[in-house]
């Protein structure tokens, strides 16, 4: 998939970029919400990842943005004030993670994203013990 970070914080940006370059996926930069939106007049996007409160323009407006020009891509938000995250929800985040996140979290969410049908992993070991499994 296509990723897109956007962040003001470039070491969250880099972070954010190797851990899914090394998921195998084509990930581009932007520093703020302004940048965002010069890349994606230029590339096409699966998902954007992007913080909330940045300067020039923050991750709500790009939320807002993208699902009224590009409904179809999927919104990942971050933020550490609750307030933001909720903020980043109603403009149309399809999820949200508080900082400090997991990257696994993310990772889950992009999966879950590109395989939809797929059953989940707590799915597939819900009732087995394995203490006793052996």
């Amino acid at each position: 998939m296509k990723l897109l970070v956007v962040d003001d914080s470039s070491e969250i940006v880099d972070i954010l970029f190797s851990a899914m370059e090394l998921s195998g996926h084509e990930v581009d930069k932007a520093y703020d919400g302004v940048e965002a939106i010069e890349r994606l007049g230029n590339n096409s996007y699966d998902v954007v990842i992007t913080d909330a409160e940045m300067p020039r323009m923050g991750g709500v407006e790009i939320c807002k943005f993208l699902k009224a020009q590009f409904s179809t891509i999927f919104v990942i938000g971050m933020s550490g004030c609750f307030r933001a995250l909720k903020e980043l929800k109603n403009a149309g985040a399809d999820i949200c993670f508080s900082k400090p996140f997991s990257i696994h979290a993310i990772e889950e969410a992009i999966e879950e994203r590109m395989f939809p049908s797929l059953p989940k992993f707590k799915e597939l070991h819900t009732s087995t013990d394995y203490r006793t499994a052996f």
